[in-house]
């Protein structure tokens, strides 16, 4: 019965690159999707920032802990920003993988 159902109606291929065809609002989708790329670099940025500002103040007053939470903060930075600069290639890659 299922094989029936599946020779009948076939799933048609979706081809990415013609999104704009069958995504409602897709030029809308595409710029929220960049806003949100951009806040996201912007974000990592300013814990980098942040993160070494602790991390120096905390270093010049001998406060362990307040380094740790600076050297932290700044590698989650760096680690953040690449994760979301490679977002689109590591998607790709999955999909790729999928099918």
């Amino acid at each position: 019965m299922v094989t029936v159902l599946a020779q009948a109606n076939p799933v048609p291929g979706l081809d990415p690159s013609r999104g704009a065809q069958w995504i409602p609002n897709y030029d809308q989708l595409i710029s929220a999707l960049n806003g949100l790329t951009l806040a996201g670099l912007l974000f990592a940025a300013g814990v980098v920032v942040v993160g070494g500002a602790t991390w120096a103040l905390a270093a010049n007053r001998a406060h362990t802990q307040g380094v740790t939470w600076g050297r932290f903060m700044v590698i989650g930075g760096f680690v953040g920003a690449i994760v979301i600069g490679a977002a689109v290639a590591i998607v790709n890659t999955g999909f790729r993988l999928g099918s």
